[in-house]
């Protein structure tokens, strides 16, 4: 997968008012979503389709400057985290192929491959021939030979050359009907991650991998775990591809999921408190003062003996408390 850039990008209003370190964050963040991207379409749990703060820190940028690329419309929040945002006349979003279209390229690049060869050992033939026409005094035998070379010509002329970006003029192929797209297994999952692990999983159906695998069924059970392993597992590849962690120091993946792979990953994002209405909050405020007016205010909430206005407020903090309540609940 290819992340391009437009040629016109410096000309962009919003990139002129950036500093020149926050334009390379973000060509460097693009690049790494445009990669985590093309990994996701072969393996999808090998990117959750954002990056979060340590991938920042990883990327040598900071909150600031994050904050200063989503003030000018190129960053979004994104589940928990941030990703691109491909603008017009900056960039191109990046396209995955489908594997048929990957498989059509293939044999594309191959029949062009195989006919630009044929044409070139052609025109050797043919440039040979008049030689040994002429040496052999035969007239007949040049005229003969000519005729492949003009022909050849003409399906070199014709040929279709596919280009190697991104973008292909090969139509992508329908699927057949009544075919499906199969959902991954917790036994595919574990196969996936287990494959992208650094170290060592153990014989299959021995004690370490057996450990590993229910291991994981129990981390990947919670959506959120799930997510929390991906990055924690990446960011350990990325350590140990940087030399961070030597090879042998890599412990086998039943002992990394039940002792380390936390440490790896990113903090938890806790849920927003849900607001409790109260007889003086903003939303009871909004509803109720208009109708104030219409409200005795006698009464004293102290001594026992609130105000029918103060009653009327609480009941209307009942009802939308109970309302939320509801929501929840469906």
């Amino acid at each position: 997968m290819w992340f391009i850039i437009d040629d016109q990008m410096a000309d962009d209003r919003r990139i002129r008012r950036l500093p020149l370190a926050t334009v390379g964050l973000w060509v460097k963040l693009c690049v790494i979503h445009s990669k985590g991207i093309s990994m996701q379409a072969k393996d999808p749990t090998a990117y959750p389709g954002h990056f979060d703060k340590l991938d920042l820190k990883d990327a040598g940028g900071t909150m600031k400057q994050l904050q200063q690329l989503i003030d000018s419309g190129l960053m979004e929040e994104h589940d928990g985290g941030w990703r691109p945002v491909y603008a017009e006349g900056i960039c191109r979003e990046p396209k995955t192929l489908t594997e048929e279209q990957r498989e059509a390229r293939r044999k594309a690049g191959s029949k062009g491959g195989r006919r630009k060869a044929a044409n070139q050992k052609a025109k050797q033939t043919s440039g040979d021939l008049p030689e040994n026409s002429q040496a052999n005094g035969e007239q007949n035998g040049s005229e003969t030979g000519s005729k492949p070379s003009s022909n050849l010509l003409e399906d070199s002329q014709a040929k279709t050359w596919h280009k190697t970006d991104t973008d292909t003029d090969i139509p992508s192929p329908t699927p057949p009907a009544g075919t499906s797209k199969q959902t991954d297994t917790p036994d595919a999952g574990f196969d996936h991650f287990a494959e992208a692990y650094p170290g060592s999983v153990g014989a299959k159906g021995r004690k370490t991998e057996a450990e590993a695998r229910n291991l994981y069924a129990t981390i990947a059970g919670n959506t959120v775990q799930l997510a929390r392993l991906q990055a924690a597992l990446r960011r350990y590849k990325r350590a140990v591809n940087d030399g961070q962690i030597r090879t042998g120091h890599i412990p086998r993946l039943n002992t990394w999921l039940r002792d380390q792979w936390e440490t790896w990953a990113p903090e938890p994002i806790s849920p927003s408190p849900i607001h409790k209405h109260t007889w003086n909050c903003e939303h009871v405020h909004q509803l109720m003062d208009p109708h104030e007016a219409e409200y005795d205010h006698t009464g004293s909430l102290r001594n026992g003996n609130p105000s029918e206005w103060w009653k009327a407020c609480q009941a209307c903090a009942d009802e939308l408390n109970q309302q939320q309540t509801s929501k929840e609940k469906q």
